[in-house]
């Protein structure tokens, strides 16, 4: 052997104890650790997404039926096969062998198939374009077949919507990533990695989300541009609108706009850092300003002094709901708030006389404007809109496929105009998000709906 040959003996060696080239590119993770992330505390584990804070805990614990990606793309971690056929006007789906739920109880057809027929009875915009397209849900052993009512080839767009997700029969018990484990009722709770996630193990062991300032979030939710030496920023590609309500036809509109310009001076008194609302989406993006006046503070203390007004919140803007508390009682005014569960509120509605009402709705960025206008007309009416408004979305829908934007920008501020003239819905608050991140948990995604991507993150490690 020469001295030139045992150079490259050597490096044959070396090569041949390496692993293949496909191991090689996959580093074996950090399992275990915990991430601290601060949310705004939920009601309870039943599944309400109406604000930002609300749809990242949820996706924690309930595993949606597809994946969107940032990017559009879909994908499927409950799914091994999902096959449209158009002949017969059917989507197939096939379930991945031996799913669980946390507890450990197989994850079945059967579970989807209830978990769809709960979506499709929703009072939401995209339940209803679902079950619209919905002729019947079939099982058969681990298969589910969904029969429409027409051909559609982009059914499964429809299904990745983030409120549809695969629940248990079990309240207790969680298709998600995590699952609880500790609820400390006003200061944490601690969520366990899922060993049963269709997803695989994840490299974490524990999430603590904190509902107060301390100890220091890993991961939280502010207003964009802050926070620059510690942590990284994610834009949401959300933002959080809030409304005010008229359920009843009985109310007189000096009422309306006195409550109204009140809401409004408490944005600006308590610094809640929400920006005034002059649409019904974004101002960016609407083609008419709705301007309504607002009364001085003598005016709207003249006008609410006996007006005695209950007003009721959604739970999930329970975060202004001290600070609402205590700015109505500075103004010696007899103004009493309740906040209800958003899952709850339908059917309280069908139980008691609910004149004001607050809601919230979260909309992403590069949705279209119709669809938006559509969601509220549809999620925001609690059954109170006429035939008068129905008619208005359809033609609305009608001018979607017109392939006319002045027809559709028109029909847009007519809806706009209306359910505002009409005293129906008047918008109060707009609030964008970053995700904050400290910058030593750097692998992170987010998807297409702002919720971040928690199955692949660890803690760098020296």
């Amino acid at each position: 052997m020469n001295r030139t040959q045992r150079p490259l003996i050597l490096l044959a060696l070396l090569l041949a104890c390496l692993p293949p080239p496909a191991m090689r590119s996959a580093i074996k993770p950090y399992y275990g650790g915990e991430i601290v992330i601060r949310l705004n505390e939920p009601s309870s584990f039943h599944l309400n997404t109406a604000n930002y804070s609300n749809l990242i805990f949820y996706s924690l614990i309930h595993e949606s039926f597809f994946c969107l990606k940032k990017d559009g793309e879909i994908g499927s971690n409950v799914f091994q096969e999902y096959r449209y056929d158009a002949a017969a006007k059917t989507l197939f789906l096939t379930l991945k062998d031996n799913l669980s739920f946390s507890n450990g109880k197989p994850l079945t057809a059967r579970n989807i198939q209830v978990s769809l027929k709960v979506f499709m009875a929703s009072n939401l915009f995209a339940a209803s374009r679902l079950s619209q397209a919905v002729k019947s849900v079939r099982i058969h052993e681990d298969r589910v077949a969904i029969e429409l009512l027409a051909d559609h080839p982009d059914i499964v767009s429809l299904l990745t919507a983030p409120e549809l997700v695969v629940l248990a029969e079990n309240e207790q018990s969680f298709s998600g990533l995590f699952y609880p484990q500790e609820w400390e009722k006003g200061r944490h709770m601690i969520l366990r990695a899922n060993p049963y996630y269709a997803g695989g193990r994840p490299y974490l062991d524990r999430v603590r989300v904190t509902f107060s300032e301390s100890p220091a979030p890993d991961l939280f939710l502010s207003a964009p541009g802050q926070f620059k030496d510690s942590f990284l920023e994610f834009a949401s590609g959300i933002y959080q609108n809030v409304y005010l309500c008229f359920l009843q036809p009985d109310i007189g509109q000096n009422t309306k706009i006195a409550l109204y310009s009140l809401l409004k001076r408490f944005n600006e008194a308590t610094g809640w850092r929400f920006r005034d609302l002059n649409s019904l989406t974004s101002d960016d993006e609407s083609p008419i300003a709705i301007r309504i006046k607002q009364l001085s503070p003598q005016k709207t203390a003249a006008i609410l002094k006996t007006s005695e007004i209950k007003l009721y919140a959604l739970s999930s803007l329970s975060s202004m709901e001290k600070d609402l508390s205590a700015y109505l009682m500075d103004t010696k005014l007899k103004i009493e708030t309740q906040f209800i569960d958003n899952s709850e509120f339908a059917s309280f509605l069908d139980s008691a006389a609910i004149k004001y009402a607050l809601i919230d709705k979260i909309f992403q960025t590069k949705a279209p404007a119709e669809e938006k206008i559509s969601r509220i007309v549809k999620e925001s009416s609690f059954n109170r809109f006429n035939a008068q408004y129905l008619r208005m979305i359809s033609e609305l829908d009608e001018a979607r496929f017109s392939n006319s934007q002045a027809l559709l920008i028109e029909q847009i501020a007519r809806i706009s105009e209306a359910v505002v003239n009409d005293g129906f819905i008047f918008p109060l608050f707009q609030k964008s998000y970053s995700l904050y991140v400290r910058k030593s948990w750097p692998a992170l995604e987010i998807d297409y709906f702002g919720r971040p991507l928690l199955q692949k993150v660890s803690k760098n490690h020296d």
